[in-house]
């Protein structure tokens, strides 16, 4: 017991200075290019809630910084629950397009409808057969090649409901983008 609490403090110390020794950046040392800004498209998967989906996105820049994107997805029928589609439409803004893992704020909208509705299944969201919520999160992408990123997105969408004012949403994709070496 003693010794495996032993290395997992000396791995927490390792990792901690390990990264504290990456951050350190020189004042005279020149940043990076920035990322340019690229076309992307990505296909994934991920949970809302507790609801398994699938889907497609495509990226657009809109200039040097942030991005549109749309999204499509469909969450199959899970026990007694019917299958839905998912749109989504959002603005990605980096936080710093100096680094190689990019980090962004994404804010928009997520539109939810029963695909197959019977007359006394219920929603996604209690009676209605689509709802739509605003939502906001966060993107981390990491480059997996010269045309290939991985992707991961967190956001809440915000119900606007007192029992659960906000309901989770995390993705994954694999985007491909043209060109450049980051």
């Amino acid at each position: 017991m003693r010794v495996a609490l032993a290395v997992t403090l000396v791995l927490a110390a390792s990792l901690a200075l390990a990264s504290a020794a990456v951050a350190q950046v020189a004042d005279d040392e020149p940043l990076p290019d920035p990322i340019p800004p690229r076309i992307e498209l990505g296909g994934g998967g991920g949970l809302m809630v507790s609801f398994p989906e699938v889907g497609v996105m495509a990226s657009v820049p809109t200039g040097s910084g942030p991005a549109f994107e749309v999204a499509v997805g469909w969450m199959p029928r899970v026990a007694y629950d019917v299958e839905h589609v998912l749109a989504q439409a959002q603005f990605r803004i980096p936080f710093r397009p100096y680094l190689r893992s990019r980090r962004s704020l994404l804010i928009g909208v997520t539109r939810v409808s029963a695909r197959k509705r019977h007359p006394y299944d219920s929603g996604f969201w209690g009676d209605d057969p689509t709802v739509v919520f605003p939502h906001a999160g966060v993107s981390l992408q990491w480059p997996m090649g010269r045309h290939a990123d991985f992707r991961f997105d967190a956001v809440g969408l915000f119900t606007l409901d007192s029992e659960l004012p906000l309901v989770g949403r995390a993705t994954t994709a694999f985007v491909w983008h043209p060109g450049g070496t980051r």
